[in-house]
């Protein structure tokens, strides 16, 4: 690195993994990597997971519309939305790979303890969570009004019963959910609203390993606790407090065994 360059910083590594540097810092960026093969490993590995999210949400913008509402103007302005909240899958993506109080204690925490949820559908979870948590018009798929027919509708298609929790005494009030795709097929989101109007979403997924503790993780004012239940892997995630976080979870956690 030539005398006056400004050194390469997490900065740096957040648009290198989005691919927003120029030619000349990306050069600059591609040189350090490669003396530092252990930093490059994790990008590569983010960049991978970058891509694999946007080509597994990008279905969802075809399908979150009800039937009534296709028409080919909503259509078009519906692809302008989606290509804008791609890029803001990336971007959260970067969010949990860098080092500090995101990324790199997220993946040191969730690779402890046996069982512990993969951190690939953590990423997906707060991903699916940036994503909707801002929509106005259409947060969830199907509404609190239809409960019932969320539940059986999200067991039918992740193939085990998913409960939907009330956490009205924790303050929440539940929105809906939505069908996602998972890393490794179906999933589900569940949204919950705060009086003051803050939302947090509940990640569900069938699941593949052994009950687990709960891991988490901070990235700004967004918390995220992971755990595995006897059926289904669960992400917890809100701009909530870690303790709070962790009182929710032991009210979900009986009726998710």
């Amino acid at each position: 690195m030539t005398q006056g360059t400004r050194p390469i910083g997490e900065d740096d590594l957040n648009a290198y993994v989005d691919g927003a540097l120029d030619d000349a810092r990306r050069a600059l960026v591609e040189q350090w990597l490669r003396a530092h093969p252990d930093i490059r490993r994790r990008v590569e590995k983010d960049i991978e997971i970058a891509r694999h999210l946007r080509e597994t949400l990008a279905p969802l913008g075809d399908v979150s519309l009800p039937d009534r509402f296709r028409m080919e103007n909503l259509r078009a302005r519906r692809r302008q939305r989606w290509a804008g909240r791609l890029r803001q899958v990336a971007a959260a993506v970067v969010l949990v790979a860098i080092s500090g109080a995101g990324g790199w204690i997220l993946r040191g925490q969730l690779a402890t303890g046996a069982g512990a949820a993969p951190e690939t559908e953590v990423v997906a979870a707060l991903a699916a969570h940036r994503v909707f948590v801002p929509e106005k018009l259409h947060p969830v798929e199907v509404s609190a009004k239809a409960r019932d027919h969320l539940g059986t509708w999200l067991g039918n298609r992740l193939g085990r019963p998913v409960p939907i929790p009330d956490l009205t005494d924790e303050g929440l009030t539940l929105m809906g959910g939505r069908l996602l795709p998972g890393p490794d097929g179906p999933a589900g989101q569940l949204m919950y609203q705060t009086a003051s109007g803050k939302r947090v979403t509940l990640y569900l997924q069938p699941t593949r390993g052994k009950a687990s503790a709960f891991a988490f993780a901070r990235k700004g004012d967004v918390g995220t606790l992971a755990w595995r239940s006897g059926r289904l892997d669960l992400v917890l995630t809100g701009p909530i407090a870690r303790d709070e976080l962790i009182r929710i979870a032991h009210v979900i956690r009986p009726a998710a065994l």
